[in-house]
């Protein structure tokens, strides 16, 4: 070794200047160059210089996470620091530098817990966070980020250890992206969403260990560590680099399960999607979303078709969730209605509007149909309405009239239906079924009594319903519809009505015989 080392840089490499041996690829001055670069001094200029870097790089990651910038967080990642010392501490590591790996290990570890209590520190400066996708998208690492990091981390080596290759080192930092995951960790702890926290904690100790792992790698197969064997010859350094592949195996495990379960929520949460679309086959309807949780299945809606029987839908995915299914359809319908210009204003425009979709309410409920009206919104000409009921309400071309109308201005009216599917529907017996249904179908009106149901098999071919009125009741025609869709179009129906007689007691008294 004929260089001068004025700068003091290979000083600490000359006392293990006897491990550099020349093997065809690298010659003694050429690794002690590259040596020179991957393991710096550690002054306290360079370590001020560090954390200074390291502090703007977390300040930058935690305005854009804020404000949900993709551009302002790979900003962030480009100005990180973290990356030198961890290549430091792979190189030191597999050259059995014991000293200058701690030193590394302990940069890395002291930034790490600074850079997370600053994310914390900054988070709590803002006045609100919103958890944006920039967030959220670093809460729930799976296999691929820690095949990501692996890669990364050997181009970053490899770049790193090769001049001619160090254009590519900014690159590596975005694809690696170590400050994020710490800024995502601190705000999340700061927010008190804890459970998020741990997923973008461990997506940085996957990046972390992946790293340190794959570099040193790297290290042994280009030569810069000239034999593996030099990585064991020191018993502490064999020790931490069985650590660190077996806590990249610990992390791989929690990772790879993760992966497996996504991949086969997908597949399931395709075929909900399937399953639906063939439910609505046959309506002019937009489907925003279908979700399950366990047996929970929920289905929104758009559009003025009204929604086929979720009973029906619930039987289609008796296969896929099984037989204790549950099913919430929501359906919207949106519809325009207009008003004449001299029409006064309101003054309470929610009470206006809900007064009048109560009253066409009240007319459905005379037709045979039961809803119950729970809430009524009205904000910037927009009026929507949450109903409630066993099967959905008829589209109506008229409100929406007569809310503009009532409230002397157009609005949008949005009216949203929201059926809950019983999961005792599907092993209830037929005779209960129909009482289920009758009852619903009467609903709260007083002028109804139901008297008897009767299914005349098991294969309910042929049913009759007795009901007590005082005249002849409105709606039969939807609750014939609905027993239909619950048991088949050829299923025999008889509906019979019989008066409601009144008894008038007579004012006179009667005679009572003396007893004697």
């Amino acid at each position: 070794m004929n260089r001068t080392d004025t700068d003091g840089s290979l000083t600490g490499l000359r006392e293990f200047a006897h491990l550099l041996i020349s093997d065809g690829r690298y010659e003694r001055s050429e690794r002690l160059e590259i040596l020179a670069r991957l393991i710096p001094p550690q002054t306290r200029q360079t370590t001020i210089r560090f954390m200074f870097m390291l502090g703007l790089s977390v300040t930058i990651a935690v305005m854009g996470l804020a404000a949900n910038s993709v551009a302002v967080v790979i900003g962030a990642m480009l100005i990180a620091p973290l990356m030198t010392p961890i290549m430091s501490f792979s190189a030191a590591v597999g050259l059995g530098l014991t000293r200058r790996a701690a030193q590394a290990a302990a940069l890395v570890a002291v930034g790490s817990a600074a850079s997370l209590a600053f994310a914390f520190l900054l988070s709590r400066l803002l006045p609100e966070v919103q958890l944006g996708s920039e967030i959220l998208s670093r809460t729930s690492p799976d296999v691929r980020d820690l095949v990501v990091a692996v890669a990364a981390g050997a181009a970053g080596a490899y770049a790193t250890a090769r001049e001619d290759v160090s254009d590519a080192l900014p690159g590596v930092a975005v694809a690696v992206a170590l400050v994020p995951p710490l800024a995502v960790t601190g705000v999340l702890i700061e927010t008190g969403n804890l459970g998020l926290a741990r997923g973008s904690g461990l997506l940085y100790l996957t990046n972390l260990f992946a790293i340190a792992l794959s570099a040193l790698l790297v290290f042994l197969v280009t030569g810069v560590i000239p034999t593996i064997r030099m990585c064991f010859a020191d018993r502490r350094v064999g020790l931490t680099v069985l650590a660190i592949g077996a806590v990249t195996v610990m992390i791989a495990i929690p990772l790879t399960s993760r992966s497996i379960d996504a991949a086969s929520n997908s597949r399931e949460q395709s075929a909900l999607v399937a399953e639906v679309s063939a439910w609505l086959a046959d309506t002019d309807l937009q489907l925003n979303g279908a979700s399950r949780e366990g047996t929970l299945v929920t289905v929104d809606l758009t559009g003025l078709d009204e929604p086929p029987p979720a009973y029906a839908l619930a039987t289609r995915l008796v296969g896929l969730v099984g037989a204790d299914v549950e099913v919430t359809v929501r359906w919207d319908q949106r519809t325009q209605g207009s008003a004449r210009a001299d029409t006064p204003p309101v003054a309470d425009p929610v009470d206006t509007a809900e007064a009048v979709i109560a009253a066409w309410v009240e007319e459905l409920a005379a037709e045979g149909y039961s809803f119950e009206l729970l809430e009524v919104t009205v904000d910037a000409g927009a009026v929507d309405a949450v109903l409630s009921g066993p099967y959905a309400p008829p589209t109506s071309r008229t409100l929406p009239d007569a809310v503009a109308e009532a409230l002397g201005t157009e609005v949008s009216l949005n009216i949203r239906w929201i059926q809950e599917f019983d999961p005792s529907v599907d092993g209830e017996l037929p005779e209960v079924r129909l009482e289920r249904l009758v009852t619903a179908w009467v609903g709260r009106r007083p002028g109804i009594i139901v008297l008897q149901t009767a299914v005349s098999s098991p294969e309910a071919t042929a049913i009759s319903i007795d009901l007590a009125c005082d005249s002849p009741p409105l709606g039969t025609g939807v609750l014939r519809q609905i027993l239909q869709t619950a048991f088949g179009d050829e299923t025999s129906i008889t509906i019979r009505t019989v008066p409601i007689s009144v008894l008038v007691d007579d004012p006179t008294p009667a005679d009572v015989p003396a007893l004697s």
